[in-house]
């Protein structure tokens, strides 16, 4: 009995190793989620509100997103609402309205891509060395789209190809993905090194 205490205790402590290197250095994936529904929208003049009373460009900063071409509207009665209150609108005609991604890239952007646009639209997707991908959307209604990269999404593009006064285009529920190794816990550290010590004592590492 004795003579089988030693070799439980040591599978037992083997397995808590195996488990603590697991959690320690294993990849895990941060995700954002941007609905939007953060900010409060204000038009600039309460009896003539406007589609381009709330423009967007450096809200999201601090979560590695800058906007630009794009307008928070809230929904209205009667609109097919993805979630919240709030959605985006690409804005004015001859630009596309641009998601740049700052700092680290995510590997993995998807959204919610609705409205009513004016011909096809269009979906352009450019990750460190350029353009690697594309989406073509005709129908009304929303559809859920999404991109993947390993090296990382620098920037989408959102155009119509028959710009007008808006394009049409607006997303809601913009989710990303950043693929990154966590540096391990002093908790962690610390019973890793418990282990090994407790498994030297008895003779078990040489």
């Amino acid at each position: 009995m004795n003579s089988l205490l030693p070799r439980t205790v040591r599978k037992i402590s083997a397995c808590f190793a195996a488990m603590i290197l697991a959690v320690v250095f294993s990849a895990q994936t941060q995700a954002v989620v941007i609905d939007f529904d953060d900010l409060t929208y204000v038009p600039i003049d309460p009896e003539f509100p406007s589609f381009g009373d709330f423009p967007l460009d450096n809200q999201y900063q601090s979560q590695g997103l800058l906007i630009s071409n794009a307008y928070l509207l809230p929904y209205a009665e009667g609109d097919a609402i993805i979630s919240g209150v709030n959605y985006l609108l690409a804005g004015a005609s001859g630009s596309s309205m641009t998601l740049s991604f700052v700092g680290n890239l995510p590997t993995y952007v998807g959204m919610y891509l609705g409205g009513d646009p004016l011909g096809v639209l269009y979906t352009n997707v450019y990750g460190p060395s350029g353009f690697f991908a594309s989406h073509e959307k005709e129908d009304s209604g929303w559809e859920y789209v999404f991109f993947e990269s390993a090296t990382g999404i620098a920037q989408i593009e959102i155009s119509a190809s028959q710009q007008h006064r808006v394009s049409g285009a607006i997303i809601d529920d913009l989710t990303y993905t950043y693929a990154s190794v966590p540096e391990p816990s002093s908790f962690m550290l610390w019973a890793f090194a418990i282990i090994v010590l407790f498994r030297r004592r008895f003779g078990w590492v040489k």
